[in-house]
């Protein structure tokens, strides 16, 4: 009988570790879920990413004396292969501007297609253009 008692102590401690292990794989994986299920909020932040990174060599340009709205980044930066299915997607990113002086209102939009789907994300910005001395 002895035995008995000390057998069950150990396994409720093994049925505590079991449900410990268990509820954090559980955790992960329903953090994960939404990424799996909805890759667009995934691309939009690519987008975000891609349009802030545009601003800031447009910006870096215009500190030299040159507004250059063509697209500054890297090529293969357009392209990501993060969708659930494995196709790829491909970013258009054009930029406008509305002089003004020295000061220019730059805006970057950058579009995706998914799905047959037309997605864009438009971000603005004041740039001053530093005049070539």
């Amino acid at each position: 009988m002895d035995r008995l008692n000390n057998e069950r102590g150990f396994m409720l401690l093994n049925v505590i570790f079991l449900t410990l292990i268990t509820s954090f794989a559980a955790m992960i994986l329903m953090n994960a879920l939404p990424r799996v299920k909805n890759p667009q909020s995934v691309l939009r932040l690519t987008a975000i990413h891609l349009a802030n990174e545009q601003l800031a060599m447009i910006e870096s340009k215009a500190a030299e004396g040159e507004l250059n709205l063509n697209y500054l980044g890297k090529p293969e930066d357009l392209t990501t292969e993060n969708f659930s299915e494995n196709i790829p997607i491909t970013f258009n990113v054009t930029s406008t501007d509305k002089p003004n002086g020295n000061l220019h209102d730059v805006t970057v939009k950058v579009e995706w297609t998914v799905d047959g789907r037309e997605n864009f994300i438009e971000l603005e910005r004041t740039i001053r253009v530093v005049p070539k001395e």
